[in-house]
């Protein structure tokens, strides 16, 4: 149902766990059709995170459903239900998701296998 690099839109946890707010979000984890959960990235609208580090632009498409330029913050990561999960809005392209992966890997101090271009 939600596969790796599929573009979501679900109630994402403030980090104080106060609350939450409805909002698109990118699937990391693959292999989810043997889990019940999967693993999220945070999407905001807010460009001012385009320079940081830890995020990378991503321009809405028809493929991925966005409706306005993005970041995908890869240091805002939760793990929910999919049920949880309010629906699909597309998919990320793969050329995106491989420039991306870089970004991701660094967050955690991995280094990025080679990964064969798309």
């Amino acid at each position: 149902m939600f596969e790796f690099g599929s573009i979501v839109f679900t109630r994402f946890p403030f980090t104080d766990l106060s609350g939450g707010k409805l909002r698109p979000a990118l699937v990391v984890s693959r292999d989810n059709g043997r889990r019940a959960d999967v693993v999220l990235a945070f999407i905001t609208s807010n460009t001012s995170f385009t320079d940081g580090p830890d995020a990378r632009a991503i321009a809405p498409t028809a493929m991925n459903g966005l409706k306005v330029p993005s970041v995908v913050r890869f240091d805002k990561l939760v793990t929910l239900e999919k049920r949880v999960v309010s629906g699909k809005l597309g998919d990320a392209e793969p050329g995106w998701l491989h420039d991306a992966a870089p970004v991701f890997c660094r967050v955690f101090g991995f280094t990025l296998p080679a990964i064969p271009e798309s």
